[in-house]
Order: C-alpha cells, then structure tokens, then sequence
C-alpha cells in the first residue's frame, strides 16, 4: 500500500496526574479536544464575579492575608504585598512565590492553581500525536511527542493586563511508539490566545517556537500581555471587564500542514480602573487581578500588634448575643471565614470609607459606645474602666466600619469593644492594606475574616 507524502498530526492536551502520562495509544483520539473555540461574548461582571466565587468555593481555593505580617507604616511583608505594587511585569515569573505554586498538587490540574489574587500557576503534562494517512484515507498512528510544561500569570495592580510565562521542563521532551525515527526537528510553538474578541480582550506578542529537540534543553521563560481595556462608554467608576484566556498549541509545519490548533481550559481574569487605590501618594487606578480565589483577611489572638481586637472578633462572630449593643432578637454577625463558605451569604462587601454608608455604620457605633440614641446603659457598652480611660482605649467595632454589613445594616447585627489604641491602629491599617493588596473593590469583592490561635 503506498502512502501519501502529506502527514498529519493530531495534537492533544493531557494533564498529568502526580507526574504520569496516559500510555500511548493505538490510534489517535478524536481530534475534537484540540479544536480551537470560537470567541467567547463577553460576562457580565456581576455574573463574572459568581462564577469565580462557584469555582473556588468548590476547589476549596482561598488565598488569605496575614494581617500580622503588616508593619506600622502599612507595608506586608507577604508576597500578594510585593506583587502589589510591581510597577511593571518583570522578565520572568516572580519567586519564590511561582515555585511555591507550583509546588501544590493542585497546580497539576487542567484548572492550575490561583496562589493569590495576583498569581496563578500550573504545570501538566502535554502529547502531541502524530498520524499519516494512506492513499484510501486510512489513518495510521506514528507516535507520539510528549512533554510538561510549566506556566504561571501575573496580575498587575498598574495596569489593565496580566502577563503569562510559560517554558517546557528541561529534558521532559519524551518520543512514545516511534519505530522509523522520532521528528525531534519538528516544530512545536505556543501563544496565549483570548477566548472573547478584541478590543474586549487582546493578545501581544508572537508565538513561541522551537524544535523539540531546542525546547528539550531550554531553560528560558517566554512571556506575552493579555489585556482588557475599558470598554467605550462604560458609565460605572470601576469599568470592570471580566475576559478569559487560554494557551494555544500549534505543530504545523511543511511536512505537517494540517495538524489542528490545540487548546487549554479557559482561564478567568477580571480588570478595573478603580480610581480610590493610591498606596503613599502613588496612584493605582488600573489593576487586572485573578477572581477564581476566594479572599479572606486573618487576624491572631495571639499577636501582640490586634490580639484584643482578634478576641473581639471571634467573640462577635462566634458568641454575637454576648456582645454589646445588646439587641431584643437573637443577633447574627457576618463576615467569618469558613472552610466552604456558600458563595456571598455572610461575607464582607467594602464601601467607601468617605461615602454615606461608613458615615451612617459610625454613627450607629457611636450610639451603642455613648449609650444614646436607640441604646441606653442597659444595652449599650458600658464605660470604660478608670485603667482604660488612663490608657486611651478606644471603641472597636465590628463588621468594619468600611463595610456594607458594618454598624447600620439593616440586615446584620454588630459588636462594639474597647480595646487599646495601638491595636485599633493596627487592625485598621491591616484592614487597608488588604483592600489595596487582594484588589477589593466597593461592593463588588466579597471577602470574609478568620481569627487564628
């Protein structure tokens, strides 16, 4: 039987399981699984936004900020707080932070892993399965190029864009089932790809291509920029876009000219122009940051810089009834991070700090600490001891004051306590330091506080 001079290949993307390749098969796979999508219409941000909270709720995906790890002049000391405020992308994906990522089991998935707001990672295994087809059509399989790769994507808090790095493990190229030879001279080149349309999402730069035998030994990272500018005539004071991205494959070459594009999952990113981000008279007013993770802010009974205000925390989601004012219904605090949490019941939502709510949330705290307006010295806070009184102590309220769930919800209950003045501060400036760094924005960013030991 004679064989045409054209080949083809069929290219098929495989996760890796704990590092193990599916074994070789007989006959290629439906090509179907490496077919480029159509372009996406674009998500609503508010749908954008459930999806992304669905998505980690069921990973059990949840980056947490230390609010210890805070200095006085409200610098962290943690990586989201140095990724923060990258003024621009750096040649090659920051570390220690992508090879912590990437350590995680769960960055062995076709989902990869969001370490944090500003981060996401993954690493997987990927065959490429080449075919020949005689002069009656019959498809006969000549083997197979597998390799893993690595990739990770940046956020930016400077600028509506994410930058993507990807590069192959040195010596993971691997030739499966060949009997003639092995096409370590084929081409093999990759590219980040937007699945909405532009000018909604963007893709910069030129694939990346080599031969396999030249990505087998390459330690280089190669990078590309999505972006998602503002869309015309967006009204609203965040102009949130919320497109996707994903990785394309391309093997064709002269003697392989139809070899299908293949194509990862689709990855979510949101961008806003928020203009109430500023970090020590620096301007932060463009940011895309990954939504897929579930933000929650931690506090320490132990710390020495907010143990009371952690105590006071965990008593008022935990023990609301005992805390003051003291109301004539059973109260319920929200805010308390857990493990699963259901997708926005009970979690924070920020607000401005100037605006008519946190106005509204401080003068109901102030009714319940001064014992006036609705409270009186039976159900508000009692005063001060003549020690706290020496000490300045100050009255510490919880939900934030900064929060649609603070003081005067109608929805939720609230928790006034004295506690030391520096520890107020403290807690405060974590607090801030927080919505600057995990990129929390008003009302749309629900995010939720854990008091540790």
């Amino acid at each position: 039987m004679s064989l045409r001079s054209r080949l083809t290949a069929l290219v098929i993307p495989l996760v890796l399981c704990a590092g193990a390749v599916t074994p070789a098969h007989a006959q290629p796979p439906s090509p179907s699984p490496g077919t480029t999508a159509a372009k996406k219409e674009p998500v609503a941000p508010e749908e954008a936004r459930l999806r992304a909270l669905r998505r980690a709720a069921e990973r059990g995906n949840h980056a947490y900020y230390d609010a210890d790890k805070v200095s006085a002049d409200g610098r962290s000391q943690q990586s989201v707080s140095r990724l923060a405020t990258i003024m621009a992308f750096p040649a090659t994906p920051p570390q220690p932070d992508t090879g912590n990522c990437l350590a995680k089991e769960e960055a062995k998935t076709a989902e990869g892993w969001t370490y944090n707001r500003l981060l996401w990672c993954q690493t997987v295994g990927y065959r490429a399965n080449y075919t020949k087809r005689t002069s009656s059509g019959t498809v006969i399989y000549m083997g197979s190029v597998e390799v893993t790769w690595e990739m990770a994507a940046m956020g930016s808090n400077t600028q509506r864009a994410i930058r993507v790095f990807w590069r192959p493990v040195a010596g993971s190229v691997r030739y499966v089932g060949w009997t003639t030879g092995v096409p370590s001279g084929q081409p093999f080149a990759v590219h980040p790809a937007c699945a909405e349309a532009a000018p909604y999402c963007n893709n910069l730069g030129t694939p990346a291509r080599k031969t396999w035998a030249a990505w087998n030994t390459t330690t280089d990272w190669a990078s590309w920029d999505v972006t998602s500018p503002a869309r015309s005539g967006d009204p609203t004071r965040e102009k949130i876009t919320s497109p996707h991205w994903h990785l394309v494959t391309d093997a064709t070459s002269l003697e392989y000219p139809e070899i299908p594009a293949g194509q990862t999952n689709d990855w979510p990113f949101r961008c806003d122009s928020a203009d109430y981000f500023s970090r020590f008279g620096q301007a932060f007013d463009q940011a895309c940051v990954f939504t897929d993770v579930i933000p929650h802010l931690q506090y320490s009974l132990s710390s020495p810089k907010h143990a009371t205000v952690a105590r006071h925390i965990q008593d008022a989601q935990l023990s609301p009834d005992t805390s003051y004012p003291i109301e004539s219904h059973r109260k319920v605090v929200p805010g308390r991070w857990e493990p699963d949490p259901d997708p926005e019941y009970g979690s924070l939502h920020r607000v401005e700090g100037s605006g008519t709510i946190a106005a509204a949330n401080t003068t109901w705290k102030n009714y319940a600490c001064n014992r006036n307006g609705p409270y009186n010295a039976t159900t508000g806070l009692p005063p001060k001891t003549a020690q706290q009184e020496a000490e300045g102590w100050q009255c510490d309220e919880y939900p934030f004051r900064s929060t649609a769930e603070g003081a005067s919800s109608g929805t939720w209950d609230f928790s006034v306590r004295w506690v030391p003045p520096s520890q107020n501060t403290s807690a405060g400036g974590s607090l801030i330091a927080f919505f600057f760094d995990d990129r929390i924005l008003h009302i749309n960013d629900p995010f939720w506080v854990k008091i540790n030991p």
